[in-house]
């Protein structure tokens, strides 16, 4: 299975170019890279109306635009999310991808590496518009002994201070993960709390499935079939997020023990074999389509796979709580994660709100 994450990625930080005096050379650097593929990305844009006239596309991807469309005033009418000028245009990347993001965290402890940018201030993943670059501070980081990961992006958001436009590289998705992953960036345009992002990405992920199942039996009812693919998708992501929450749960046992550094990361390597097999004997057996996950069964697992899967999924069971107290009234459900996001203690906050 091809991961297909989204992000919040540090181009924003083209709206904080007038504090970088005080900066060093690579967060300068980094920072005009930023700002030059932003600028870049928003000069390409036509009108999302007009990307339905581009004979390039083929006939499914113009169908996918089209849902785009139906999506992006669904959720902004019956979910109530903050569109503005959000997907209401179309870049033609040509078959090239947008962006890529890295992230990074110690070996011998699932902690991420932080960076620290003006404006933007200390974040846990950086965007890049050029795969060099990328790999280039990829390199340093593995030189320095950290676990590392670079993932392809598609879509990201810039939590509304910009006009996200749809690109043709996520018209690659299938129709589900495509609705889905609209809904979950137009939910950072409506909320976003800046110093939690793994409470950010885990709200935007249940917000995303939940509002894509919704659109999906409101458009074709509830018995279609995209509907029952979309679900049984869903279960799969379920158990397999269970069964790496899991490993990850073994790890922190041992990164918590009082063995020293090197006596840690030579164990996990044991841990992660177990976790390879365990794939294979224990996770697929249980899939609705375990094809789709058959590589794991010789992933390379470290630590910074496990932290950005985390910031993902973190506690969605605890935002759908929330959704079925208030009778699953979105204006209500969201009114609930905005104070939270607001509180200091986003997760702390909704536990207390349950009453737990």
């Amino acid at each position: 299975m091809k991961l297909r994450l989204r992000t919040t990625l540090c181009s924003l930080t083209i709206l904080g170019l007038a504090t970088i005096s005080g900066c060093g050379c690579a967060e300068v650097n980094y920072m005009l890279g930023a700002a030059g593929g932003e600028l870049h990305l928003l000069s390409s844009m036509v009108p999302i109306e007009q990307g339905l006239a581009d004979t390039s596309l083929s006939e499914e991807e113009l169908a996918k635009l089209d849902l785009v469309i139906r999506t992006r005033d669904y959720a902004e009418q019956t979910i109530g999310l903050n569109v503005g000028h959000s997907y209401r245009n179309f870049v033609n990347l040509h078959g090239g991808p947008l962006a890529w993001n890295l992230s990074a965290s110690r070996k011998d402890a699932i902690v991420p590496y932080t960076w620290s940018l003006p404006f933007v201030g200390s974040i846990s993943y950086l965007g890049y518009f050029n795969l060099d670059e990328a790999k280039a501070e990829r390199d340093r980081l593995v030189d320095q002994g950290y676990d590392t990961m670079i993932y392809e992006l598609d879509a990201y958001s810039t939590i509304g201070l910009l006009p996200d436009p749809l690109t043709s590289a996520m018209l690659g998705r299938d129709s589900v993960n495509l609705v889905d992953t609209v809904i979950h960036e137009l939910l950072h345009n409506t909320i976003w709390c800046a110093s939690d992002a793994v409470f950010s990405e885990s709200l935007a992920t249940f917000v995303g499935r939940t509002g894509a199942l919704e659109f999906l039996a409101a458009e074709y009812g509830p018995d279609a079939a995209i509907v029952h693919q979309a679900r049984i998708g869903y279960e799969d992501t379920d158990r397999f997020n269970a069964f790496l929450l899991a490993l990850t749960g073994r790890l922190e046992e041992l990164y918590n023990s009082s063995v020293g550094s090197e006596a840690k990361i030579a164990a996990r390597a044991t841990i992660f074999e177990d976790g390879r097999q365990r794939v294979a004997t224990e996770l697929l057996p249980t899939l609705n389509e375990p094809d789709r996950y058959q590589s794991y069964a010789e992933f390379p697992f470290n630590n910074a796979f496990l932290m950005v899967n985390g910031r993902y999924n973190t506690d969605l069971v605890l935002f759908e709580r929330v959704h079925e107290r208030t009778g699953r009234d979105w204006s209500a459900s969201l009114a609930v994660f905005r104070s939270a996001a607001n509180s200091g203690d986003p997760f702390g906050f909704v536990h207390s709100w349950l009453g737990d």
